[in-house]
């Protein structure tokens, strides 16, 4: 098959090209950017913009399937137009591209953050209702943009969508916000920890999980793929283990760490960087789901989720071999 993929430069992507190429499938991948060293073999690399339309026509013609990967994340407070731009115009016009060039198939990678995550320990799954107007302007986007092609799906170009939820693994060249968390834990660069966590699926779990809806996922359907949530202590620990160094960091109470967002907010303004947290950031942390359900996917699409430990060892030793660790 040929095949068309946003975000190739992702950490998703980066996982799911290979076993596209694998397949022997032919691969042709969308960078904003020109980026020598992400050619693999078997793709062509195709230099476009989701937001302009004029840029996509060509990208797409005479392939089969388009993988959506590509997605603005924000975790900032401030308003910004361009995640809207993307995450919601970006995808109708790469649909859009999509259905004029005859493409079979939309593979759509949402989040887990389009749906809401209240109450925490209830059962959240592809039936749950979506997220609300006053969620993060990120977790809107992906709800609104996976609306719009789960409407739109029909006969001629079938759409399968799935959640992924807070991913990690390698590989993560670029690297990902939790994967410079977890480098940041272990040199030791986080002062404390927050009391919450997340639901944590590894990136080659989540690959695998996309190349099989091509084939497996039903048309008009979402899928949920996710892992187990464990707290950011655990994944601590679990890396000063591999450190083989003891764990004796503070875990701060959220209502400390929501105390303390005035002072993380300036102190990243003087040292103009992004700060260590911001409210929506810990809203996930604090406020995310804990009995995330993937009954779905692993029914449909054959999918599984190895255990955190194996995923943060697989991690922690790729970032070791890429020299991001000291």
């Amino acid at each position: 098959m040929k095949i068309a993929i946003t975000g190739s430069t992702g950490h998703i992507a980066t996982s799911v090209i290979p076993l596209l190429t694998g397949n022997g499938d032919f691969v042709r991948t969308l960078q904003h950017t020109y980026i020598p060293e992400i050619k693999q073999e078997f793709t062509e690399i195709f230099t476009g913009d989701l937001t302009n339309p004029s840029t996509l026509a060509g990208f797409i013609d005479g392939c089969d399937i388009v993988i959506h990967c590509a997605a603005k994340i924000s975790i900032n407070s401030n308003s910004d137009p361009s995640v809207y731009e993307t995450n919601v115009k970006g995808t109708i016009n790469i649909f859009t591209a999509a259905k004029k060039a005859g493409v079979k198939r939309f593979i759509y990678v949402s989040s887990i953050h389009a749906y809401h995550q209240l109450p925490v320990s209830a059962l959240l799954n592809e039936n749950s209702r979506y997220c609300f107007n006053n969620a993060a302007q990120y977790d809107q986007s992906k709800r609104d943009a996976q609306k719009f092609v789960l409407k739109n799906a029909t006969s001629a170009m079938e759409v399968v969508v799935v959640n992924p939820t807070c991913v990690i693994g390698p590989p993560d060249p670029r690297p990902s916000l939790m994967g410079k968390a977890m480098i940041d834990m272990y040199n030791k660069k986080i002062p404390s920890l927050i009391n919450g966590g997340f639901d944590f699926c590894d990136v080659r779990d989540v690959a695998h999980g996309i190349v099989q809806a091509i084939d497996k996922g039903r048309n008009a359907e979402s899928y949920l793929l996710s892992g187990k949530w464990h707290s950011i202590a655990i994944l601590y620990r679990l890396i000063m283990d591999l450190k083989q160094e003891k764990n004796n960091i503070p875990v701060l109470p959220g209502w400390m760490a929501y105390a303390g967002l005035p002072i993380i907010q300036l102190m990243a303004a003087i040292k103009k960087q992004e700060p260590l947290y911001t409210k929506e950031s810990l809203g996930a942390l604090l406020y995310g789901n804990k009995n995330i359900s993937c009954a779905k996917a692993m029914s449909e699409l054959g999918y599984c989720c190895r255990p955190i430990a194996e995923t943060v060892s697989d991690t922690i030793n790729w970032y070791r071999k890429s020299g991001m660790l000291v």
